[in-house]
């Protein structure tokens, strides 16, 4: 709920309003779980608008308690990071990012892509997994 031009918004479940999103030009739900034994959870993208950072996420908890908890931002700006939901052994949910950069970026001398990221959301906690070292190479 909001007006794309006051750049707040509200999320609002069964007529509550849970969390005030706000600074973002947009906001989008992307991914919705119910799980086994956390409740629902939630991914959504939040965008400041421009091409600069097409998008960054969220993801909100909503336990069967009722009790609803929302992770800070995080994400490397690109906006189409692949979304699983593992549910053994245990239940998390996994966004990993292709590695976003500008194309304006490739113009830049040495430029190089930025490595894949992974993001893990677990047991209410949310996680950056390091990249994984590129392989060394023999003799060097």
């Amino acid at each position: 709920i909001g007006e794309d031009t006051d750049l707040k918004m509200e999320l609002r479940l069964k007529d509550k309003k849970v969390y005030d999103i706000e600074g973002n030009m947009s906001a989008g739900f992307v991914a919705q779980f119910r799980t086994y034994s956390s409740g629902e959870l939630i991914v959504m993208t939040v965008s400041e608008g421009g091409t600069a950072c097409p998008a960054q996420f969220q993801i909100i908890h909503v336990e069967d308690t009722g009790k609803v908890s929302v992770t800070d931002e995080f994400g490397d700006c690109g906006d189409s990071p692949t979304i699983t939901l593992q549910l053994i052994p245990d239940e998390q949910v996994t966004l990993r990012f292709q590695g976003y950069y500008p194309l304006r970026a490739t113009e830049e001398p040495g430029f190089k892509p930025p490595p894949p990221s992974t993001w893990v959301y677990k047991r209410g906690v949310l996680k950056q997994l390091n990249p994984a070292s590129p392989p060394k190479r023999r003799g060097k």
